[in-house]
């Protein structure tokens, strides 16, 4: 691999690493635009006495009290498949990521598509990370992250929210909670607000297969700065080809 694409993805690493807390720490003198997703308030799909439905009579009701107990008894599916956009808006412009995910065996495997440039091939496992562009014959090799943790380094490598992150919360900064109906399909909805800068993250979650679908911060002002979308999770799905290095290393056996 040429020295200027090992450079090229080095900087691609440490700018996908930060693109989320980035936003937070420049939010004193930067002001991002961007337009909302239209969704439904999370309010008009509590559950009301009275109103609950028979199959859910035993769950939990959703509130700021009561979130960080229901998020810590989800999981994840140890085998999926989905398609996720990330989208970034600051100051008079925006940037978008299409990044097809495939997780099996604890092994991580992405295919991201910039605003420019090359598809990048990334596989995240608990001891290597390797990235790549179509047409290499060596990928490069490096260490997963710094976080020792490789569920955390594969969402960062994602530009992911994590949900997870909840958990670790004061109670004073959950602002709302509450389930919501979606497409057909029950979710959690939370929304935090950062003490320090001021901004408002949203999560929506499924209960399903306990995976992030939406979310979306905004800064002081209101602005839209993160939109995260996920396509149908494929559960149970994720095509092998996909945990294969270009040298025929097979990572997701």
């Amino acid at each position: 691999m040429s020295t200027k694409r090992l450079l090229g993805i080095t900087i691609f690493g440490v700018l996908f690493m930060l693109a989320v807390v980035g936003a937070m720490l420049l939010s004193s003198f930067i002001n991002r635009e961007g337009e909302a997703i239209a969704l439904p308030e999370a309010s008009a799909s509590r559950e009301a006495p009275g109103e609950i439905e028979p199959d859910a009579l035993d769950r939990v009701e959703a509130t700021t009290e009561t979130i960080q107990d229901i998020v810590s008894t989800l999981s994840r599916p140890e085998v999926y498949s989905r398609d996720i956009v990330i989208q970034s808006f600051w100051e008079g412009g925006h940037a978008i990521y299409n990044i097809g995910v495939s997780v099996r065996g604890g092994v991580t495997s992405l295919r991201v598509r910039a605003p420019i440039g090359e598809e990048k091939r990334i596989i995240v496992t608990p001891d290597t990370l390797y990235i790549w562009y179509d047409g290499d014959r060596t990928p490069f090799a490096g260490s997963p992250g710094s976080s020792g943790d490789l569920r955390r380094t594969s969402d960062e490598w994602q530009m992911l929210a994590t949900y997870e992150d909840i958990l670790n919360l004061d109670k004073s900064e959950i602002i709302d909670a509450g389930y919501i109906e979606l497409v057909g399909e029950d979710f959690i909805y939370a929304a935090h607000l950062s003490p320090l800068f001021g901004y408002t993250m949203r999560y929506y979650v499924s209960l399903e297969h306990g995976l992030v679908v939406r979310a979306e911060e905004f800064d002081e002002s209101g602005k839209l700065v993160y939109r995260m979308t996920a396509g149908d999770c494929m559960v149970g799905e994720a095509d092998k080809a996909e945990f294969i290095l270009p040298d025929g290393t097979d990572l997701g056996a």
